[in-house]
């Protein structure tokens, strides 16, 4: 969708934890949030049923972008897993083992949210407003409680494909025409999770730039970027 206005918030937390999709034993987590999660916290705030909440954030209906705000740190912590076969066990339990969890650690994240549903809109842009949701909403697993900051409603200009910007969101690669960078930055191109259906099957993965410091990007963009108006951040729908 191509978007006049977004709703703007900033999620924070102690802690977070992405799951990576390939990791099993030992969790390792995104150094961002995917677009799936971001929906998913979405979602929650406006008490969306699960099984109903990707088909409502599709690409045609929604427009999603995610500066990053504080620099990535990980840590990795010790956890126990406790083996049960049912309910009763959880006190009762047979074995234990440890696992080491990769988290990220002190997040922040600016989210850039525009959407099709007028009424879907108004109703995120009052919970915001008043710092309430439907549901808790957590960063990634529900042990990593996130909170948020509502920063505001402001209108967008579409800048023109190609033309040099320093980009603050996170970008996918296909949008990448060229980079421009003439000093150090800490790139980081990750595989992720975008889209998925009611039933929870992922349809879309798709390769993402970010600065993992949070500083924009210099380059030249192949499809349409926005300014956004009295924050002048540079942003990219995921």
């Amino acid at each position: 969708m191509i978007p006049d206005k977004v709703l703007c918030f900033e999620l924070f937390g102690d802690y977070a934890q992405f799951r990576k999709f390939f990791t099993n034993m030992s969790p390792l987590s995104f150094s961002i949030p995917p677009r799936t999660v971001i929906s998913g916290i979405i979602g929650a705030i406006l008490g969306i049923d699960k099984y109903e909440n990707p088909e409502t954030f599709a690409a045609d209906k929604s427009f999603i972008a995610i500066k990053l705000i504080n620099p990535v740190k990980k840590v990795r912590i010790a956890h126990n897993y406790i083996k049960t076969t049912s309910p009763t066990h959880i006190f009762d339990y047979k074995s234990h083992k440890p696992t080491n969890i990769e988290f990220l650690k002190n997040v922040r994240y600016r989210v850039f949210f525009a959407g099709t549903d007028p009424d879907m809109y108004a109703k995120l842009q009052q919970l915001l407003q008043s710092h309430k949701s439907v549901y808790t909403i957590c960063l990634g697993i529900s042990g990593c409680i996130a909170d948020f900051q509502y920063m505001g409603e402001y209108f967008l200009e579409q800048i023109p494909v190609q033309q040099k910007l320093m980009m603050n969101t996170v970008i996918p690669m296909p949008s990448v025409h060229k980079l421009l960078i003439d000093s150090p930055l800490k790139l980081q191109k990750v595989v992720a999770p975008t889209f998925m259906n009611n039933d929870r099957t992922v349809t879309k993965y798709e390769e993402v730039l970010f600065e993992m410091n949070g500083e924009p990007i210099p380059l030249l963009s192949s499809d349409t970027s926005y300014r956004v108006k009295g924050l002048d951040d540079i942003i990219h729908a995921l």
